[in-house]
């Protein structure tokens, strides 16, 4: 990666009893520079699936528009939504493909999403995925999965899951200059995704 384009970034996933919490900074960073505080980390992809999003901007937008276009192909095609699985296999596949390419796209990402279950897979640059209980990605990942370590415990209330992805990004805003200007935190379950508001967020989090 050139320093010229180098980004940083916290995100994080984690499955809870009913659903999965995916959770980011807002910080969006040009090597040492803050080039907008107020960047958008985390995307719906279909009604009951998310995604977090680090690397350089400009491949995630791309992949982003690609992954949401293809899900809602899918559905006016089949008449039904995309599972999580195939989601993941749809954006390992194209990250694949670049690599074949030589033209590999700086995307590290994490796909949560509610089927008849919750699931949460972490996704890196040439396509390689994992399916686990948690999961991060960025430059203050490394912070953030120190808390997810200690403290995460399976079956957690939703309230409990939100707590500790707070406190795990938040490790990281602590330590990583490229981690920070506050915390967007969604919840995707059954009744699909949901992006909490500030005031949402400081109320549980003050309990």
């Amino acid at each position: 990666m050139f320093m010229a384009e180098k980004t940083g970034t916290t995100t994080i996933g984690l499955v809870y009893k009913d659903g999965v919490v995916l959770a980011a900074d807002r910080r969006v960073s040009l090597d040492h520079i803050v080039a907008h505080p107020n960047g958008q980390k985390i995307f719906p992809v279909t009604k009951n699936i998310g995604i977090t999003t680090a690397g350089l901007v400009s491949d995630l937008q791309v992949l982003v528009k690609l992954i949401q276009a293809e899900t809602r192909l899918f559905t006016i095609r089949s008449g039904s939504e995309m599972t999580t699985e195939a989601v993941v296999g749809l954006l390992s596949s194209m990250l694949y493909e670049k690599r074949l390419s030589l033209n590999i796209l700086y995307a590290e990402l994490i796909v949560g999403g509610y089927d008849t279950k919750p699931r949460l897979f972490v996704i890196d640059e040439v396509g390689s995925y994992t399916e686990d209980k948690y999961a991060f990605t960025g430059s203050g990942g490394v912070f953030a999965l120190g808390v997810l370590q200690a403290d995460y415990k399976d079956n957690m209330s939703e309230e409990e899951a939100i707590r500790l992805a707070h406190k795990a990004v938040s490790s990281s805003l602590q330590r990583d200059v490229y981690t920070g200007n506050g915390i967007d935190i969604v919840v995707i379950n059954k009744k699909g995704y949901n992006k909490l508001t500030d005031e949402e967020i400081n109320k549980i989090i003050s309990k």
